[in-house]
């Protein structure tokens, strides 16, 4: 046999052994893969076998040669995963320290580098950064696009992914999570990488047969929402937990957004409490007194003018009274990095009042009826965020929702939120 036979005999032979793995691995539809241009170059495979960490993407609906490209393609994808029957492809970084393969029936591991480049076309020799894959253009140029998270996904307190294939990093997919027993979840059970490459967990897992003392026993990972605290253990009631703003954790005792509800209301009300949690609403005095009565607290108010500009004044220290004491405030420690002027000390020690209750000290008419609210009047005010909703600047004196150190008494806030938090 001549030099050319043997070459020619040799050629075959490896094209008809490649053949056969494509053939054996591939889909019968999948043309490209049966007969990729570039054979001289084999991919190894390792059936039954795949990696459960640090799968970069997973890519649905996809034949192996698509599969192989992909990863070709995709920053920091050293391997792939590919599911036969369930055309299902994991595009791999690099497998953690102390972390095997596992065995897994259907599943086909294998090594980018056993692959040839060329699959990838004018990719091949063009580098993305980490999160990133190459993409040609229609102008015939290359891109690198947003593809995945570059973190890897943040530990989830007292629960577990049950992706069935492992948890996976695609740029606004979601992983599935479930709690861990003893526990109950609070939210959607996922964890998103979304579309700007940060994580977020759209639930948070509370512990059975234990009521929170307040907000600030409400794990950091859970949402802002509505939920059941007992600050005494004697009673249990829904507070608004704002999980979010300056370190979240904070019980939310009134809020102003809409003019959607009426806040010129007597006595009785503020005393029980009105309005949606999740809207406009005032917690409720005896409520605002059990709270703030078992333990220390500050508060944090947050403001909010029609220009969309917010700022917010800190107070160290700050309690309500009880019904006896008709509620009467103490509030001191004015934090001076607040970003509002302190409007709110000037109420301190006094009681509070409504329209068919007057504590205040003004000798004249009623300052809840004065200013269409109800609030610790002094003679009368600083501050009256429970006053009525007139919508930015108005000829009205001082009846609206006034910060007076922040555009003074003819102007009524576009929103409020009054919220407190154990030191």
């Amino acid at each position: 046999m001549d030099k050319l036979n043997l070459y020619l005999f040799l050629f075959i032979s490896i094209f008809k052994h490649y053949t056969c793995v494509l053939e054996e691995f591939c889909d019968k539809d999948d043309i490209e893969c049966q007969r990729p241009k570039d054979v001289t170059k084999l991919g190894t495979l390792q059936h039954g076998k795949s990696q459960e960490h640090n799968i970069l993407r997973r890519v649905q609906r996809v034949g192996m040669h698509e599969c192989v490209t992909e990863c070709l393609v995709t920053s920091q994808c050293i391997a792939i995963n590919y599911r036969k029957d369930w055309k299902l492809c994991d595009l791999l970084g690099e497998i953690p320290r102390g972390k095997k393969l596992r065995d897994e029936s259907g599943s086909t591991f294998s090594k980018i580098s056993t692959w040839p480049k060329s699959l990838a076309g004018r990719c091949a020799d063009h580098t993305c950064d980490v999160g990133n894959k190459c993409e040609k253009q229609q102008n015939g140029g290359l891109s690198c696009l947003p593809a995945y998270c570059e973190k890897s996904a943040p530990d989830i307190k007292n629960a577990a992914c049950i992706e069935h294939f492992g948890m996976y990093k695609n740029l606004g997919t979601a992983n599935l999570f479930k709690c861990n027993s003893d526990f109950t979840m609070r939210g959607n059970p996922f964890l998103v990488c979304k579309d700007n490459g940060e994580w977020k967990s759209l639930f948070c897992c509370l512990p059975n047969n234990k009521v929170p003392h307040d907000c600030s026993d409400i794990p950091s990972d859970c949402t802002s929402g509505i939920y059941k605290i007992s600050p005494k253990g004697t009673s249990e009631f829904d507070v608004f937990c704002d999980m979010e703003t300056a370190g979240g954790g904070w019980t939310v005792f009134q809020r102003r957004l809409d003019n959607s509800t009426n806040f010129y209301r007597g006595w009785s009300t503020y005393q029980n409490g009105f309005g949606n949690l999740q809207r406009e609403f005032w917690l409720g005095n005896t409520f605002i007194n059990e709270i703030s009565s078992s333990g220390k607290y500050k508060l944090y108010i947050e403001l909010e003018d029609f220009d969309g500009i917010k700022k917010y004044a800190e107070y160290n220290f700050f309690s309500v009274g009880d019904a006896a004491s008709n509620y009467i405030l103490s509030v001191s420690g004015y934090n001076g990095s607040s970003t509002a002027d302190d409007s709110f000390s000037y109420h301190n020690g006094m009681e509070f009042s409504t329209f068919d209750n007057d504590n205040d000290r003004w000798k004249g008419t009623s300052c809840a009826i004065l200013r269409d609210g109800a609030w610790w009047y002094n003679i009368c005010i600083m501050s009256n965020l429970n006053g009525l909703y007139l919508g930015g600047k108005t000829d009205i004196f001082g009846d609206g929702i006034v910060w007076t150190s922040w555009h003074g008494k003819k102007y009524s806030l576009k929103s409020t939120k009054m919220m407190i938090n154990r030191n």
